[in-house]
């Protein structure tokens, strides 16, 4: 059985989405490998690859969406939006909770969420 382990990004400045990952959502680095390679550590045994584009890998935003989970939506795109982080849609409520959807720095859009609070 497959374990599912790394998503990869395809970054246009790699220094630059390297500092939003780590900037915005806090992501620890455990491979610094610049200018060629940098991880995230998602979970214990999951990775956030970020890949300089080059000949053969292209940027391509909207071919995947990652998401997170915040302890409060609406407050983590205020807090976006002091640090300049495109907002490609505003937090609304669906059935489970709260939801957003920011940019990277290459246009790759990330789902932000927050489950709703117990009444």
């Amino acid at each position: 059985m497959a374990k599912f382990s790394i998503v990869m990004l395809v970054c246009a400045d790699l220094a630059r989405s390297r500092a939003f990952y780590r900037d915005v959502f806090g992501l620890k680095i455990t491979s610094d490998r610049m200018p060629r390679w940098v991880e995230f550590e998602l979970s214990p045994e999951t990775t956030l690859g970020l890949h300089p584009k080059s000949e053969l890998l292209a940027v391509r935003p909207g071919s995947l969406q990652l998401g997170f989970s915040v302890e409060n939506v609406d407050a983590f795109v205020a807090d976006c939006a002091t640090m300049h982080v495109p907002i490609f849609q505003d937090p609304y409520d669906e059935p489970f909770g709260r939801i957003a959807v920011i940019g990277d720095p290459d246009g790759y859009p990330i789902q932000v969420a927050s489950a709703r609070s117990p009444a």
